[in-house]
């Protein structure tokens, strides 16, 4: 099925490319989830805001989805080149519902998202926390904890260079939990790898850190694969003499890159589940 759905993608993504014009923009969406399953068993989905400026209509359509992952359990009988066509001086609403028959059917998505427009349009989306089948409201439009998630021009990219993602809180393990928890995400939606670089920029994280629950050397390096959606957590080092949490600190982390990428951090109030989005900042 994941084959299948890959295959079907990259023949929409050459269709696209053969039949776009120079008014043509591509656009990504650097996190995109539906019904991709949470920390604690909710789900997570996305749904999309198309806004056009213009006096023209506007048509959108899914390039391609970088995962991540990608569970359909049932293939679609048709499989038609998804399109929202947004009218003139409005906006509409993609919701994750027909998000998810876009995508070939999908039961569980996550990973980023490539979209084409035929002409100038602004979209944003919303990423809702949700129990399993609920939080939907009588439109269809999702209902809960949600988090911002800014979509990309992909001529606007991070280029090569070096990035700080500012005040990311993060804490060592006490009998509690933790406060806030960090994730990192990647997106490369080149057909060329991408050469990463991270080491945190405060001396707080003083013994180390901790990506997905192992230590590691910094600086951390590691490379992209072509096409592809890694999202990493990032954790203090344990350490012998912790007794309890120390509270929670904040780190900058560095980021350098060695070539285009979309990155972001995602950092988690535990107590509320409030998710805050973080994204790079160039260094002069």
């Amino acid at each position: 099925g994941g084959f299948l759905m890959r295959r079907l993608f990259a023949i929409l993504a050459a269709a696209l490319l053969a039949g776009s014009t120079a008014a043509a923009e591509n656009l990504l969406l650097p996190v995109f989830a539906h019904n991709a399953v949470g920390q604690d068993g909710s789900r997570w989905s996305s749904e999309l805001y198309l806004t056009n400026p213009s006096g023209q209509p506007v048509q959108v359509t899914p390039a391609q989805l970088l995962p991540g992952q990608l569970a359909p359990t049932r293939p679609c009988r048709i499989f038609m080149p998804p399109t929202r066509v947004v009218p003139p001086h409005s906006a509409v609403v993609w919701t994750a519902s027909g998000m998810a028959a876009d995508l070939g059917c999908a039961e569980e998505a996550l990973g980023g998202l490539l979209l084409s427009a035929d002409g100038p349009v602004i979209i944003s989306s919303r990423m809702v926390r949700h129990p399993a089948e609920e939080g939907k409201t009588g439109r269809g439009f999702l209902a809960g904890q949600g988090q911002q998630i800014p979509v990309l021009a992909m001529d606007e990219l991070p280029r090569a260079g070096s990035y700080l993602l500012p005040a990311l809180h993060c804490q060592r393990e006490g009998g509690a939990g933790p406060a806030f928890d960090t994730y990192v995400g990647f997106t490369n939606p080149w057909p060329e790898p991408v050469l990463i670089s991270i080491d945190p920029a405060s001396d707080v994280v003083d013994r180390g850190l901790r990506i997905d629950d192992q230590e590691v050397a910094l600086p951390y390096t590691f490379e992209m694969p072509p096409e592809s959606w890694r999202q990493i957590q990032l954790r203090p080092a344990r350490a012998d003499d912790d007794r309890g949490s120390r509270g929670p600190e904040s780190i900058d982390l560095l980021v350098t890159i060695d070539g285009p990428l979309a990155f972001y951090a995602s950092v988690v109030d535990r107590t509320s589940q409030d998710p805050r989005t973080v994204l790079p900042v160039a260094l002069q």
